[in-house]
């Protein structure tokens, strides 16, 4: 426990140089698929999440997409991981690349919260306290996406429920919100899953019917 205090202090006391460089993005081709096919209606849904994620993490924490993309692929950051950081980071009042190096040392969310160098309102402080109690990175970043459709959104807590209730992942839930809140056409976040859920239709399908590409999901939220 003395081992991690001094780490915790020597990391939150000096800026360190992890490396986020905008302009030396990876030259990964991971999405084969981008564009929506209807002989292939599922084939780009993984990248349309993907690249509307990243650009909703991109706008909450002033980022740029390509500095989210270059963290995960050349950065080695697994995505939950990140997201919950970059949380942290803005809550907590400290840099990003200390809580990453300090996480490096596999040092646990709960030991990262009961440091003296971490800030944070009454209200991020029980956000961390469900971070620290969740099963799971997968889980707290769950938490962490609730947080950020309520102050992005101004979804009420009963709506991220009912998207819950039709077991909607953080993603698809970010996505449906993106659709409703820059589509011309009226419907809630709620009725666009269901077109998923129940309907079983492919999201690159849902985008396409709402007038939008993959690419052009991606890029309606900016900074």
């Amino acid at each position: 426990m003395k081992y991690v205090a001094t780490l915790l202090l020597v990391f939150f006391l000096a800026p360190m140089a992890w490396a986020q460089n905008p302009e030396s993005t990876s030259s990964c081709h991971c999405f084969k698929d981008r564009v929506y096919n209807p002989d292939k209606k599922f084939a780009a849904d993984k990248y349309l999440l993907t690249t509307s994620f990243n650009s909703f993490i991109a706008v909450n924490f002033k980022l740029s997409k390509s500095q989210i993309v270059m963290m995960k692929m050349k950065g080695g950051v697994d995505p939950d991981t990140l997201l919950i950081a970059l949380y942290v980071a803005k809550e907590g009042g400290v840099d990003l690349d200390e809580v990453l190096t300090v996480l490096e040392h596999e040092v646990s969310w709960g030991e990262i919260f009961a440091s003296s160098s971490l800030n944070g309102s009454e209200d991020a402080k029980d956000v961390f306290a469900e971070i620290a109690a969740a099963k799971g990175n997968d889980v707290a970043a769950e938490i962490v996406t609730d947080q950020l459709l309520k102050s992005y959104f101004g979804m009420k807590d009963a709506d991220i429920a009912s998207l819950h209730q039709e077991s909607a992942t953080g993603r698809e839930s970010v996505l449906v919100n993106i659709i409703a809140s820059h589509s011309s056409r009226e419907s809630s976040p709620t009725d666009i899953l269901a077109m998923h859920s129940k309907q079983k239709k492919s999201w690159g399908e849902i985008a396409d019917y709402y007038g939008f590409t993959a690419k052009e999901t991606g890029n309606l939220l900016k900074n």
